[in-house]
């Protein structure tokens, strides 16, 4: 028997809901487009677990930060802060991940049911995970933390009810003897570095086969270079250098697949001047050569 599931879909994402214990939820979220509004209800008492299996998101929150997680990231929060409500960017146009739901006054009981020898209380775990910032913390993946995870995206639907429940508990027993010093990662990005990398990768999407330069950037945008290439990563997870590849191999594949033209041709169109080095860095990025690529 399956825990109850409720699916919403929407244009480019899906949010799959399971009710694994009264009071707590398991929602897989899979997103292929820009922005999600979310607005969490405040004062709710609901604590929120959040994990990023791929992709990477944005959270901009009230208080003027902007957080972001990569894969393996996790953070946690109360949904009965006001600062915890949010819009979302997908700076990459995707994102795959988890959140873990527990209304803590109805969840409470069933965990001390099921957890008799060893006292979690919900609130308390919280509280400490919450106390030094108004929404939450941001940890980086750990073994552990992997572990846990991993393997909640590809369960079998015929045990999914009694697996959800053990990794649930799993969750809460981890969670319980972490440390909140040695694991929180809390990198910040203000609105106005926000938006100047923003319109930079937006500059980069468009003229990718130009030779550009850092200091160009800097110039152009009126921002330092280092801080530049701190935030550019911050928020899309690679550097300049590699966001510039990867518009370059998106665009070299599109034409392959939709054009006639040579593999030089393309090479030059995407930034190349030479056919080869073109062709090698296609095969680094892809896992096959450009003429490999055409025959699929």
């Amino acid at each position: 028997m399956n825990p109850h599931a409720h699916m919403k879909s929407q244009s480019g994402m899906s949010m799959l809901r399971y009710t694994v214990f009264d009071g707590i939820d398991l929602i897989f979220l899979d997103v292929k487009r820009e922005t999600i509004q979310f607005y969490a209800q405040s004062h709710t008492k609901t604590f929120a677990i959040n994990h990023c299996e791929e992709g990477r998101i944005e959270c901009k929150f009230s208080s003027g930060e902007y957080l972001y997680m990569g894969p393996g990231d996790m953070s946690l929060g109360w949904h009965i802060r006001s600062d915890y409500q949010h819009e979302n960017y997908f700076p990459t146009k995707s994102f795959k991940g988890i959140v873990l739901l527990v209304d803590v006054e109805r969840a409470q009981p069933v965990l001390d049911t099921l957890v008799t020898d060893t006292h979690i209380d919900l609130a308390e775990l919280a509280n400490r995970f919450c106390e030094n910032a108004d929404f939450g913390m941001m940890m980086e993946e750990t073994e552990s933390v992997r572990h846990i995870f991993s393997s909640l995206y590809a369960v079998p639907d015929q045990i999914k009810a009694h697996y959800f429940k053990l990794k649930v508990i799993e969750i809460f027993l981890l969670l319980s003897v972490i440390s909140t010093e040695s694991h929180e990662r809390r990198v910040s990005y203000r609105k106005h570095q926000v938006d100047t990398v923003k319109k930079v990768s937006k500059y980069l999407s468009k003229n990718f086969a130009k030779r550009i330069t850092l200091d160009d950037l800097s110039n152009d945008f009126d921002i330092p270079a280092s801080t530049l290439k701190r935030c550019f990563k911050g928020v899309y997870g690679v550097t300049i250098h590699q966001f510039i590849k990867e518009c370059r191999m998106n665009e070299a594949k599109r034409l392959l697949q939709d054009t006639d033209d040579s593999i030089l041709q393309i090479a030059n169109a995407v930034g190349y001047e030479n056919g080869s080095k073109f062709t090698s860095t296609f095969k680094d990025s892809i896992g096959m050569t450009p003429s490999d690529f055409r025959k699929i």
